[in-house]
């Protein structure tokens, strides 16, 4: 996990300087995970897209801990900028935003290179509001308990709420995996950063998932991009669009869109309705469910919400 984030200056071969963000990867101890840092941070050294975070530098120092240079981001994380009430972005603003994310991972998907905790907080904006696809593979924020959960088996952190129904059963990743944290992201755009699945505790979520249960239509979501969610959020991973295809209906949505309209924060999204988008798989995959790939945790994991399989917001605010 990252360390401390500092405010740094890069100086180039050139004389010129740039403004950087230096980040310490306290947790990388041992060679093996040196080794893979350096193998990944390689890669990322040639990712060159205006929606992709670059990666300036690497610094092994004699002590301490690998620190990773990287343009600076004047406006910061995504969710944190779109929480912030100080900012009102209209709902063409969040769908040009995550526009932005899905060409940055098109490009990622092209590079055969999978993301593995693609979300708002992770996607970086520029002194210019260009979105930035970042934190990929190297390293994990963890942002929130409610967020991650520990697997007991590894005790490695994932978040959960982000993550494919078939990464919570195997955990492995996959550019089609990384699709579906896409739509979860899209949907944190049109919530301006609500958390997913606010009442389903992370050991049920895959459980939750198996029923066929998804989010719910946000109340703003024009409704051919809630199809674009669903369509990320198939059981089956190859039936899932490929970064390439989203592009392009998502583009065209952006384009139609006209109106001013925001939407405002502070509103709670619970289980209210009845609306599975997808059938139940435990019939089918003989499947219960203490099958779960996160077991649960009798001190933590709660009962899945009754009343319904899906969200929606309870607290109404108008937009205008």
């Amino acid at each position: 996990h990252f360390g401390c984030v500092f405010h740094g200056t890069l100086l180039e071969p050139d004389g010129q300087k740039q403004h950087c963000a230096v980040k310490s990867l306290n947790r990388i101890t041992d060679l093996e995970e040196v080794s893979q840092f350096l193998k990944e941070g390689i890669i990322m050294k040639d990712f060159s897209h205006p929606n992709v975070l670059s990666l300036l530098g690497i610094c092994l120092p004699p002590e301490g801990s690998p620190l990773m240079v990287l343009p600076y981001m004047k406006h910061g994380d995504l969710r944190n900028f779109i929480r912030d009430e100080s900012h009102n972005p209209t709902v063409k603003d969040l769908m040009g935003f995550g526009l932005q994310v899905a060409r940055g991972m098109e490009y990622l998907a092209s590079k055969k290179f999978v993301h593995r905790d693609l979300a708002a907080r992770n996607c970086m904006l520029d002194e210019s509001y260009t979105v930035k696809v970042a934190d990929f593979g190297l390293a994990r924020d963890v942002y929130d308990k409610e967020y991650y959960s520990v697997h007991n088996k590894s005790g490695v952190k994932l978040p959960v709420k982000w993550m494919a129904l078939e990464s919570l059963q195997t955990h492995k990743f996959t550019s089609k995996s990384d699709v579906w944290s896409f739509g979860v992201l899209l949907w944190e755009l049109m919530t301006r950063g609500a958390p997913p699945y606010s009442d389903v505790n992370s050991f049920d979520i895959t459980v939750f998932l198996l029923q066929g249960r998804r989010l719910l239509q946000p109340e703003f979501c024009p409704d051919a991009l809630y199809t674009v969610m669903i369509e990320c959020w198939h059981p089956n991973p190859e039936r899932r669009p490929s970064f390439s295809e989203l592009v392009e209906p998502i583009s065209s949505i952006f384009s139609s869109f006209s109106g001013e309209h925001y939407i405002l924060l502070n509103t709670t999204y619970v289980n209210i309705e009845k609306l599975n988008p997808y059938p139940s798989l435990f019939a089918s995959t003989h499947l219960t469910p203490s099958s779960s790939s996160l077991s649960s945790d009798p001190t933590t994991s709660t009962s899945l919400p009754a009343q319904s399989p899906l969200f929606c917001r309870v607290e109404r605010a108008c937009c205008t």
